[in-house]
């Protein structure tokens, strides 16, 4: 037990009549990767939740280092050496990285200037090569910098067992290549990760240990060599029929989408869409590839009416729609989910029937007069 950092002893819990975990026991040793694998629905974040303190458990015992402990807030997780990076980050929008990092201090200086927390913070950055800037809002960071944001804070309270659920869903391959270097070098300083994920060539790469969750219940548990991508599926979901897919040649050449020479800017005024022409055709799908940074978050916002065109033309359907707002957009047929689904793509607090016709309040469907 001596290599044992923490254990699950039979946990159990359940909301109402849904058991999320059934009976689950799972154990991380030190120094170790174990990647947690399930279909959405499993009991993953239910079972990583309850590791935290945001959820208690019906039954179970929790076993800290070979100590039965009782975690009952993300406060007492984070005494212990537990931290998590959510799937929805955990920052203040509003605030600047290095705010948002100060919060995360335990008995944060009173001065905001203190320069040991300061050279302590700027140390991690320039070890792992983050290129973060501290004195900018977080709200005008590309989402994978957001999440190095959220790992730096675990970094500063010198956390020794790191939770990250989907932690590439919003990163490209190389930012992907960069977090795993990164989750190597701390698996060699002695830390732990639990590692979620769907994507099973990253989970062959990473992982020393895989334990696959299924309705709520562990299937198995295998160690490295002792699984491949093929075992993996078919545990998680339990099918053997291989999934094909069969690309069909466009059946007309409409053009319902086009941008000629189009310019934008962003606030400090520099380019982030110079002179792009394309056309996309009825019943396309068209990739769009490049790291972070690159103008892709322009060109969703400049389609969806989010930020304004300096130049050139949309064109859908062949209208000219390059000035009109979010809403005439959105009426011409143009939908975005957003890479940040929680901030801009619904209102947590509201229904899912009220964020259904959130875009749709003006319809006569749901208006009465001018209510």
């Amino acid at each position: 037990m001596n290599d044992m950092l923490l254990s699950l002893k039979n946990i159990t819990k359940s909301f109402g009549k849904i058991v999320a975990n059934d009976n689950i026991s799972f154990e991380i040793e030190k120094g170790e990767i174990h990647t947690l694998l399930g279909e959405n629905g499993a009991g993953k974040s239910t079972l990583m939740n309850i590791i935290t303190g945001l959820y208690k458990p019906d039954s179970g015992d929790i076993y800290w280092k070979g100590k039965k402990v009782d975690i009952k807030s993300p406060m007492d997780a984070l005494k212990l050496g537990i931290g998590m990076v959510h799937q929805h980050f955990m920052l203040v929008r509003n605030h600047t990285v290095f705010e948002n990092l100060l919060l995360s201090v335990e008995d944060a200086p009173f001065l905001i200037n203190n320069q040991k927390t300061i050279d302590k913070i700027k140390n991690i950055i320039d070890e792992f090569e983050l290129d973060i800037p501290l004195d900018v809002p977080v709200w005008k960071l590309e989402i994978g910098k957001q999440q190095w944001i959220e790992i730096i804070k675990l970094l500063l309270r010198d956390c020794e067992l790191f939770i990250l659920d989907e932690p590439t869903a919003v990163l490209t391959p190389q930012e992907s290549q960069r977090l795993f270097n990164f989750l190597k070098n701390l698996k060699k300083s002695g830390k732990s990760i639990i590692f979620i994920s769907h994507k099973m060539k990253e989970v062959m790469d990473i992982s020393d240990k895989v334990t696959v969750l299924k309705k709520g219940k562990v299937v198995r548990t295998l160690k490295k060599g002792e699984f491949d991508e093929k075992l993996l599926a078919n545990l998680m979901i339990d099918r053997t029929e291989e999934i094909s897919f069969e690309r069909k040649p466009l059946t007309e050449k409409k053009i319902i989408l086009s941008l000629k020479d189009l310019y934008v800017k962003n606030e400090k005024g520099l380019s982030d869409l110079d002179g792009l022409s394309l056309d996309i055709y009825k019943g396309e799908i068209f990739g769009i590839a490049g790291v972070a940074g690159n103008g892709q978050k322009a060109l969703a916002e400049v389609l969806t009416g989010l930020k304004k065109v300096e130049r050139g033309q949309i064109l859908i359907n062949g209208e000219d729609m390059t000035f009109s707002s979010a809403r005439g957009k959105y009426i011409a047929g143009i939908a975005h989910i957003p890479e940040d689904r929680k901030t801009m793509g619904i209102a947590p607090d509201m229904s899912v029937k009220e964020n259904l016709v959130l875009k749709n309040y003006k319809d006569e469907k749901f208006r009465k007069g001018f209510f």
